[in-house]
């Protein structure tokens, strides 16, 4: 007599219950979907769904770093700071070299105000990972908070260096330099109250204030502290001409090219003041000798070029003027440029190109204005930089005459 077989029906029955009944199957099963769901409410804002989702899984794998881990991050989401660095040193205990639990853990630490304990955490992840830049952010902004500005701004530096976009390392490595600048200062006033080097450091900033006539003052009294010393003449020089007091800012700059007859920033400086006050024939020579000096002074090629066409050389002039376009030049010289150069076509009666040199001004013209409207505009400037530039004409405006 034969054995009887049972029915497909009751064999898939037996099968499927056989399957569930095998210990821990069902259980991975069921806490994989919970990791995935706390994920999901991670990505759409909802920290508390998070925070259950994430309780229950490590309840079922409680033997699981990442799921601590997202824990952690999801209860700091809710605010339940304490809880989060419950769930974050777990993590760590669990897999100690886990990627970023040490950043977030020293993360929670300074939100909590444990200092001391932030920054032990974020230096072990910069020595964990020396190329991750919000971990070289956060030990920055942590030796901030403690006070430690020299030591915050070179973690910062490093931040910066390895990510130049990031607008909140670059204010705050700002924050750190400036009080370092505060406090070498400050270091410098108690040792020499008097010292020419203090009045150096008063004038520039009173130059970058636009404290005009104090920074004159400043800059006087450190030269006559110190009357050989390069670069104070044309410090001195600078807030002159920014005042509008022209040939003092001349006698300084004479002055700084007797001490030091290689400062072809001087020279540039000075023959630009002198084109600019119509003193062609005097200016022209020293902008040529500055740009022997130091090749990539760019703007030195607009003045020659204003120097040239003062002199008579239009084809010199505009030779000049179109080297002032390179844009590796200030913006509003190589705007200006094209202002000059369709003076000299039209006066030329070169029709074709004036037009095209006059199109070309109004376009980079419209193109600034729209840039900068309502945004921040840097207010430092390059050494190289003279004080007062040309002022650039309306975009509607018509060249009327080479001056």
């Amino acid at each position: 007599m034969g054995v009887a077989r049972p029915s497909s029906r009751l064999l898939m029955i037996a099968l499927t219950l056989t399957l569930f009944c095998q210990p821990g199957i069902a259980q991975v099963e069921n806490a994989r979907s919970l990791f995935e769901q706390g994920n999901a409410a991670m990505r759409r804002g909802d920290a508390a769904e998070a925070v259950r989702d994430f309780q229950q899984f490590v309840r079922q794998q409680p033997g699981s770093a990442e799921g601590y881990f997202n824990l952690g991050l999801a209860l700091e989401s809710a605010g339940q700071l304490q809880d989060a660095l419950t769930a974050l040193h777990k993590a760590a205990s669990l897999q100690p070299n886990l990627h970023g639990v040490r950043l977030f853990t020293g993360i929670v630490d300074y939100k909590l105000n444990r200092l001391a304990d932030a920054h032990r955490e974020f230096l072990r992840e910069t020595q964990l990972e020396s190329q991750n830049a919000a971990a070289w952010m956060w030990l920055g902004v942590t030796e901030l908070a403690q006070n430690q500005a020299e030591a915050a701004a070179t973690a910062l530096d490093k931040a910066a260096a390895l990510d130049p976009t990031n607008l909140d390392t670059l204010y705050h490595r700002g924050r750190a330099h400036l009080l370092v600048s505060k406090e070498s200062y400050a270091a410098m006033f108690k040792l020499g109250p008097d010292s020419w080097r203090v009045h150096e450091v008063l004038g520039q900033a009173d130059a970058e204030a636009f404290r005009t006539d104090d920074a004159i003052s400043e800059f006087q009294f450190a030269v006559r502290a110190a009357p050989h010393e390069p670069g104070l003449n044309e410090d001195l020089g600078d807030a002159c001409w920014t005042a509008g007091k022209l040939q003092e800012a001349d006698d300084a700059y004479v002055q700084e090219t007797k001490i030091d007859t290689a400062n072809a920033v001087a020279l540039y400086k000075l023959g630009s003041l002198r084109v600019t006050r119509n003193d062609a024939a005097s200016g022209v020579p020293l902008l040529e000798q500055a740009l022997v000096l130091d090749p990539t002074i760019n703007d030195v090629h607009y003045y020659l070029g204003k120097g040239d066409a003062a002199l008579g050389k239009d084809d010199l002039a505009i030779e000049q003027f179109r080297l002032a376009t390179n844009p590796q030049g200030t913006e509003e010289l190589r705007i200006m440029s094209w202002y000059q150069l369709a003076i000299l076509y039209r006066n030329l009666h070169r029709a074709q190109e004036a037009g095209e040199a006059l199109a070309t001004f109004r376009k980079m013209k419209t193109e600034r204005d729209q840039r900068q409207e309502g945004k921040f505009q840097e207010q430092g400037r390059r050494r190289d930089q003279i004080p007062q530039h040309e002022a650039v004409p309306d975009a509607g405006s018509a060249p009327m005459s080479p001056n």
